[in-house]
């Protein structure tokens, strides 16, 4: 137990060591002004321009609070949600040092059939609950030893994400109309799995692998405690986190040898749940009758998806193609599957684009260049015939665009900061909005498309009764409702012909094409696939569907014709589904009912001052962690960091007598501002060892081990540009660094003496002598810019790509001078010989000049002058030798070696190993004076080493994260030696638990 316990700690501040600092998304806008509300649980922080709509919030989140935490049985304590309204991106997330609700709450195109607002609130806080419930026992008292850090880490170390965003989708389910649960979508891809390959182990079913797609965890998740709900109760998941908050947390992680009520352990509980699931699936399968589908695209193993098909003058398909192992990006499709890439857009929502007249039309996401939570939804044009991309609008927040016939017009969603939602139509050739329209003040609106006579707009309306298809006369300006509301999950209508709709919905326990009159109402069946079809589109010269349908390796365009169609009326349709979504939906006493929110009385609405909330302390250890130079000590630290993520501060005091130069240490970084600001501080002492010094013109022997009394003051400034531009990733950062150094205090009891006769003879008698106290400051400058293309999953690493790095150092100012410094970095990026293979070359040069002489000892043979440090590395192998000038060349060529997915127990799952063959070449000159001559002499020196790296991906103990575990190999060609190192790392960017949207 005590082992237990001690690993439990050692992995909590590792994990934060790792990270160098705690979760923050980025920041907000500098001009915002900032309000807060505060109700019996739970303070809201947004921007006052968001004010109305967080009213609206805090009643929602008050009201889910009745409901979410009564399955766990625990009622949390008072958490702080900030809102980021500035950006289009559509999300949530939940984290704990410190702890906080963070809420994106611009709606997405491809949401359920539920108020956005509602799902977040729902499922965020959810998570508080089963985080918040770990919080006794044994976490709580180790709450006191590290603070908020501790339930963040305990739950990275024994709580398995499937659980955590599974239980959330059986809540956001289980008590509400809709949720995830309901969709068919969400267990298509694992259904996929099971019936066409197989059951993947545990430990790859849950870490992932890059030789076969596997779904994410919130699908994997919602079936497997969905499953355990139904068969062992409701409260099976309460009971266990009794257990994990409990004293017992230090012995048995998270349904590992613990045991069920039925005495089954987690391995065992995935595989019952799953293999049951298989049975039902198959029976599923075997009641459900397939229409006659026909597929244009071939299946690839490597799990490709074809979506959004749109039908191309000459007859090809345009479409959207997707993938583990692709970057995402328009491609033409002809009739017999094969493909090829038209346009690589940037980043995108999941939303259709559409296509009209040889012109492509989408949105893509635009992020403020300095504020990460800034951002919008652009909309662009690509032009076949010219082969030249348009950028339609600027700054705006439109969202899934819809061509007319003609190509001059564009249908688009608008989402303003404040949750208001429009249909707009648009100019294309001057991105000009002509004219915007609502149905209803409360309604979202969803995927809209141009009828053939370009007069109406047919799109998705979503309310807090569902959603509904409507359609906008826009020479009347009259709405139609075309179906009637329903909770059912339905999406992507497209008109066949003047008088049908077909659309996709989830009627028959699969996702499947429909079609819809808009005089009679009547709603058809056309198709019924084995896992489901989507994004219908009709070709009315060869009277067929085309869309996309699911299998276990991706959506494959597919068609249907006309004739074949099903042609089945909604009162006939039949679901042969499993259902659990009714079954956990049985197991509450009933859903959220938010009916008369909006009559209940608002809240006080405070200003939020930024500066009276600037610090906030939040964790602590009893070590030392400095999370600049990321290393741990014997001491204490402690960390801070405000809700805004502006403020992040971090101080230790270290008890360790080998590392006392450090043994205060104090960093406090603003991020607040436009530039960034950063300031560091660092104090203590440092032994000095034995042996012949000089003091003044004395020479003097030590032998009393002295200590002198070390200072360094940094205060940085810096701007971080995300220039981010269509298919690349762009960066820039330029930085001003003033540094400060001091040494002083030195006073030891020495023996002054000469060199005679080739031995030291004493002089004197033991006598005080002390050193002047030194000084300097440094000036630094840097630039850092990066252009690298966008890769897939499965690359090592960037396939194309620039990154330029510039420095320069100086000591401009009063105290020594240590010279200065120039060092220039050039890395390049190219495609290897086969895919997923990367080669990656660096051009490294520095460049010294010498600063003032001092002196060394007596017995030195040659001048002595101070000089910077190395900012680059030798190559591979090699130490770091002094040096005035050098050069280094380092080559790689690296690829994916072996994907095995082979799990060790419950000890290790090897995920991937990777190979980097390397050449490196360096070049270094050492300016040298002899104390006889006075003359520069220049040593000259090459280093060259040939190697091979293999670094594996693996988890640990079921660790969240992935070690990275290697062994680096070097031939060092001038020494005609051999080097083998040791290679760890461990990748954690920051902990946090979401959300409303995978």
């Amino acid at each position: 137990m005590k082992l237990r316990i001690i690993v439990v700690i050692i992995f909590i501040i590792f994990s934060n060591l790792i990270r160098s600092q705690y979760y923050t998304s980025g920041e907000d806008p500098a001009s915002l002004k900032w309000n807060s509300i505060e109700t019996e649980n739970f303070k809201l922080v947004f921007p006052k321009e968001y004010t109305n709509k967080a009213q609206q919030l805090a009643k929602i989140f008050e009201r889910v609070y009745l409901y979410a935490n009564k399955s766990l049985d625990h009622t949390p304590n008072k958490i702080c949600v900030l809102i980021h309204p500035e950006t289009t991106y559509s999300n949530g997330f939940v984290t704990w040092a410190p702890k906080r609700i963070e809420l994106f709450p611009t709606p997405n195109q491809d949401i359920y059939s539920q108020d956005w607002l509602q799902q977040l609130a729902l499922h965020e806080f959810r998570h508080v609950v089963q985080i918040d419930k770990l919080n006794k026992g044994f976490v709580k008292i180790l709450s006191f030893i590290l603070g908020e850090q501790a339930v963040g880490g305990v739950l990275g170390l024994y709580m398995p994400m499937w659980f955590l965003e599974g239980d959330a989708v059986v809540t956001e389910t289980a008590l509400s109309n809709s949720g995830r649960g309901r969709s068919p979508w969400f267990e298509q891809k694992i259904r996929a799995q099971l019936l066409e390959q197989e059951l993947y182990s545990y430990d790859k079913a849950y870490f992932g692998s890059y030789k076969n797609y596997i779904p994410n965890y919130y699908e994997m998740g919602y079936l497997l405690v969905a499953g355990a709900r139904v068969r062992y109760g409701t409260d099976i998941w309460s009971n266990k986190f009794y257990d994990l908050s409990s004293n017992t947390l230090v012995t048995r992680p998270f349904l590992s040898e613990s045991k069920l009520r039925n005495s089954i352990n987690k391995d065992h509980l995935y595989y019952e749940i799953f293999s049951d699931l298989h049975k039902d699936w198959l029976s599923q399968d075997s009641l459900t009758q397939k229409s006659q589908i026909r597929t244009i695209t071939s299946r690839n193993k490597e799990y490709v998806s074809f979506k959004f098909p749109a039908l191309m003058e000459d007859g090809n398909i345009l479409s959207e193609i997707s993938g583990p192992g692709e970057i995402d990006r328009f491609v033409k499709v002809d009739s017999i599957g094969n493909y090829s890439t038209v346009f690589i857009p940037g980043k995108r929502n999941e939303e259709p684009f559409s296509y009209s007249n040889n012109i492509i039309c989408w949105t893509e996401f635009v992020s403020d260049k300095r504020w990460s939570n800034r951002g919008w939804s652009v909309i662009k044009c690509y032009d076949l015939n010219e082969s030249k991309e348009y950028t339609i609008t600027q700054k705006s927040r439109y969202f899934s665009p819809s061509l007319n016939s003609k190509g001059n017009l564009i249908a688009a969603v608008k989402v303003n900061t404040q949750n208001e939602y429009c249909l707009s139509i648009l100019n294309r050739e001057k991105g000009e909005e002509i004219d915007s329209f609502k149905y209803n003040k409360a309604s979202f609106y969803m995927t809209p498309s141009w009828s053939p006579n370009n007069d109406k707009i047919v799109c998705v309306s979503l309310s807090d009764r569902g959603k509904k298809i409507v359609c906008y006369n826009i020479l009347t300006k009259e709405w139609t409702d075309i179906t009637s509301e329903t909770f059912d999950d339905i999406s992507l209508p497209k008109w066949k012909d003047e008088h049908t709709i077909i659309f996709t919905a989830g009627y028959s326990g699969t996702e499947e094409i429909y079609s819809v009159n808009i005089e009679t109402r009547l709603i058809k069946q056309i198709t019924q696939s084995r896992f489901g079809s989507t994004g219908a589109i009709f070709n009315s010269k060869n009277k067929e569907y085309i869309f996309s349908c699911y299998t276990s390796d991706g959506f494959q365009l597919s068609k249907s014709r006309s004739e074949e169609s099903l042609s089945i009326p909604y009162k006939f349709i039949e679901n042969n589904s499993i259902r659990l979504d009714e079954k956990i939906s049985e197991q509450e006493q009933e859903v959220i009912n938010y009916d008369g929110i909006d009559t209940i009385a608002d809240y006080n609405v405070k200003k939020y001052s930024k500066l009276n909330h600037l610090f906030n302390i939040h964790s602590w250890a009893p070590v030392n962690i400095n999370v600049n130079d990321e290393s741990v000590s014997s001491g204490l630290s402690v960390m801070s960091q405000n809700l805004l993520g502006t403020a992040i501060t971090s101080f230790g005091y270290n008890f360790d007598s080998q590392k006392s130069r450090e043994r205060y240490h104090l960093n406090f970084q603003y991020r607040g501002l436009y530039p960034v600001f950063e300031f560091d501080m660092k104090f203590g002492d440092e032994r000095v060892a034995d042996g012949i010094y000089t003091f003044n013109q004395d020479t003097v022997y030590v032998s009393d081990n002295p200590k002198q009394n070390q200072t360094k003051l940094e205060v940085g400034v810096n701007v971080p540009l995300n220039l981010t531009s269509n298919k690349f990733y762009r960066y820039v950062q330029p930085s001003l660094n003033i540094n400060y150094y001091k040494i002083s205090g030195y006073n030891t009891l020495g023996i002054p003496v000469s060199y005679q006769n080739n031995k030291f003879v004493q002089t004197g008698n033991l006598s005080s002598f002390q050193k002047e106290d030194i000084s300097y400051t440094t000036l630094e400058y840097s630039i850092y810019l990066h252009n690298l293309l966008k890769k897939s999953e499965r690359d090592v690493n960037y396939r194309w790509g620039q990154v330029l790095e510039v420095n320069f150092q100086s000591t401009p100012f009063d105290g020594i001078n240590i010279g200065k410094l120039l060092g220039l970095r050039n890395r390049l990026y190219f495609p290897g010989l086969l895919k997923y293979h990367s080669i990656k070359i660096d051009n490294e040069f520095q460049y010294k000049w010498k600063g003032e002489e001092y002196n060394y000892s007596s017995q030195s043979t040659y001048h002595n002058y101070y000089r910077f440090g190395n900012y680059f590395s030798f190559a591979r192998g090699y130490y770091n030798y002094s040096n005035d000038e050098l050069y280094s060349l380092k080559t790689n060529y690296m690829f994916p070696l072996w994907n095995p997915d082979i799990s060790i127990s419950k000890i290790l799952y090897l995920k991937r190993v990777t190979s980097n063959i390397f050449f490196d070449y360096s070049s270094s000159k050492l300016n040298y004076y002899p104390e006889d001559t006075g003359q520069k002499v220049v040593l000259k020196n090459d280093y060259k080493s040939i190697g091979i790296e293999l670094l594996s991906e693996v988890h640990v103990f079921r660790f969240l994260f992935p070690f990275n575990i290697g062994y680096r190999y070097s031939r060092l060609l001038d020494l005609n030696s051999n080097g083998h190192e040791l290679l760890m790392g461990i990748n954690i960017s920051g902990f946090s638990i979401g959300g409303g949207k995978e």
